[in-house]
């Protein structure tokens, strides 16, 4: 069967966890390759496993919502297991905090397998973030993603390995947390980390899953090899890509296709369905240009009808509509096979929709998207208007059965990015989605 990646297609946040969820119902693995607990993927269920005789099966039952921070949106589901590779960052804290809620929901252990090459994200970091400012300057989730990245490119960091070697465990958290005391010595929170009862917290919370880390890479070549089905989980977006993003207001890994490479070490050309998943509008998340941003009443209301609150840290977030110079860009570095189009229900009583079809920028029109911060923060978008459409869409159940102005607004974006639209969401459940 096809490996499968699905990946944020804007500023994060577009519903990737229910996509996910959806298609690895029938998936031997899913797979996180970037990020930690700095992403959040919230699933509304009405399937739940429940035992039946001698085997487990899902049958409908009362919705639930559960949020994922670490492990894969996939894991819900019995016969999938949930893969945390080496391009994440890993906080055994909320690794295991995130297991027992997963297991209370489940009634069950979920199946899980650890890179033994993913980096720890331990308390110094989000201490650290604090101390240098990072996160007041750049808006962030303060969760500590950034310098646990940054002890990694330095060679200094911690891995899930080293759980399975305690003395030496001891012996490399000790030299870490004495550079740190040095660097800030008169700072009392991270003076009272001592090597001593952090490496022997972490160790006791690591036995609840040191028998899952593994060599992933192994595990998920042979898995392709034997044609199981693989489920690549993106985190954050494309626009927030370390590399090709909106730098400096972007994350610290690879949110982009090619993180699947450097992240899960599976070879891009094993991937045959690559699904970008897109907002029917836009939001943001922190500082950073967007020149979609509706400031005005509309922005207000975008939010509150789409709930837009991060899962993560519940700030609000900044919402704006459809930009299409953007979603050019994150599909050419992508190369999305297919689209997927959430939340077009927000949508719903606006008069006119805008989309945005170009920029402006002194007095040039831009078709491509600027990764430059200082060009992107000047250019203002140019707008085609749709009508819009009053009738709810939440009932729908087949593409035919929404008005035909929203039928025309998906079928612009189509054609406007040469990308089929596959599934369009009208509600946060597994019903409200209607395939093409």
């Amino acid at each position: 069967m096809p490996a499968t990646a699905v990946l944020g297609a804007q500023w994060g946040d577009e519903g990737k966890g229910k996509i996910v969820h959806l298609l690895s119902r029938d998936a031997d693995y899913c797979v996180r390759f970037n990020g930690g607990t700095n992403a959040g993927h919230r699933v509304v269920t009405s399937r739940v496993p429940v035992l039946v005789g001698a085997d487990r099966n899902e049958i409908p039952g009362k919705p639930q919502e559960f949020k994922f921070h670490l492990i894969p949106a996939g894991a819900l589901h019995e016969n999938c297991t949930g893969v945390l590779a080496h391009g994440m960052v890993i906080d055994p804290y909320a690794l295991v905090q995130e297991l027992n809620a997963l297991r209370e929901l489940r009634g069950s252990d979920p199946q899980i397998s650890i890179s033994a090459n993913a980096h720890m994200l331990l308390p110094y970091h989000p201490i650290i973030e604090r101390l240098e400012g990072s996160q007041s300057a750049l808006d962030t989730t303060a969760k500590g993603i950034g310098p646990a990245y940054r002890d990694k490119a330095a060679r200094i960091g911690l891995r899930m390995s080293d759980l399975l070697f305690p003395q030496r465990f001891f012996e490399k958290l000790s030299a870490i947390l004495e550079r740190y005391h040095k660097i800030w010595p008169d700072h009392p929170e991270l003076q009272r980390l001592q090597a001593s009862e952090l490496a022997q917290e972490v160790l006791r919370l690591s036995e609840s899953f040191r028998d899952r880390i593994v060599d992933t890479v192994r595990l998920l070549n042979d898995a392709l090899d034997q044609d199981k089905y693989v489920v690549f989980e993106g985190a954050q977006g494309a626009l927030l890509d370390l590399d090709l993003g909106t730098y400096p207001y972007v994350t610290s890994s690879t949110a982009t296709i090619g993180g699947i490479g450097s992240g899960a070490g599976v070879p891009p050309q094993r991937i045959s369905r690559v699904i970008g998943v897109a907002k029917a509008y836009t939001t943001r998340v922190g500082h950073g240009p967007f020149p979609t941003e509706a400031i005005d009443s509309n922005g207000e209301r975008l939010r509150a009808q789409g709930q837009e609150f991060g899962t993560t840290t519940g700030r609000p977030r900044r919402c704006g509509w459809l930009d299409l110079v953007a979603l050019r860009y994150t599909a050419m570095i992508n190369g999305f096979t297919e689209l997927m189009l959430t939340k077009l229900d927000v949508l719903t009583g606006f008069k006119e929709i805008p989309i945005a079809t170009s920029y402006r920028y002194h007095g040039r029109v831009l078709y491509d998207f600027p990764t430059v911060c200082e060009i992107l923060q000047e250019c203002e978008p140019v707008y085609e208007r749709l009508p819009g459409w009053q009738e709810p869409l939440s009932d729908c159940r087949d593409f035919s059965e929404l008005p035909k102005a929203a039928q025309q607004y998906v079928r612009v974006i189509e054609d406007e990015l040469g990308i089929p639209i596959s599934m369009v969401s009208v509600g946060p459940s597994d019903e409200q989605n209607l395939w093409r």
